[in-house]
């Protein structure tokens, strides 16, 4: 196998294709690209510049769902998008809303957290990102089913695992005022610390 993955540790769009590819049992060549850093490949193969970016062979493909699709057929055949059409609808609005709404709300929480020294810190976009990030979490808990969001691993938790593990990480975990989804993470979060 010649998979090869551009990406950064970082990066939760990275992390979601890590995600995937654990699961499907591949271990690609991760060629590792600074927080950034405008890599000459990176820069060759993806008119937007941006990781992730997987070469399978001569199939070159950037954008993380595109990536997580493509390893979820060709890799493991197809179970991470269980079920029906509706199913499969639901795992990729799932997939889709942490990707535009979770990772948007978490933004300005991780890049004050993550680049800048504590004082520097601007502490109102910190608390808006903070309170966004419930508020996304409220939506998804009641989208929880017991402590599913469908009857297996799927590509909606190799989406939404990543912000999880952000979030916490940058201090604005998941606590008891969302139980159903405290729990699922806490029944996730060793196998996506593991994808780093």
């Amino acid at each position: 196998m010649s998979l090869i993955l551009y990406e950064r540790s970082d990066c939760p769009f990275c992390w979601k294709v890590r995600l995937a590819m654990r699961f499907a049992g591949v271990a690609p060549q991760r060629i590792p690209v600074a927080s950034g850093e405008k890599h000459p490949d990176v820069l060759r193969l993806n008119p937007a510049g941006s990781v992730p970016v997987m070469i399978d062979g001569g199939l070159v493909l950037a954008e993380s769902a595109i990536i997580a699709e493509y390893i979820n057929e060709a890799y493991a055949s197809s179970a991470l998008l269980p079920g029906d059409a509706a199913v499969h609808a639901r795992i990729r609005q799932l997939a889709a809303y942490s990707d535009t709404q979770v990772g948007k709300a978490l933004r300005g929480l991780v890049f004050e957290r993550r680049s800048k020294p504590e004082a520097e810190q601007d502490e109102q976009l910190i608390q808006a990102s903070e309170t966004a990030w419930r508020q996304r979490l409220d939506w998804l808990e009641e989208r929880l089913q017991g402590d599913v969001f469908v009857e297996r691993f799927s590509l909606a938790e190799c989406a939404l695992l990543p912000r999880f593990a952000l979030a916490e990480r940058y201090g604005a975990g998941v606590d008891a005022r969302h139980p159903k989804l405290q729990s699922w993470w806490q029944a996730h979060k060793a196998q996506t610390l593991e994808a780093v």
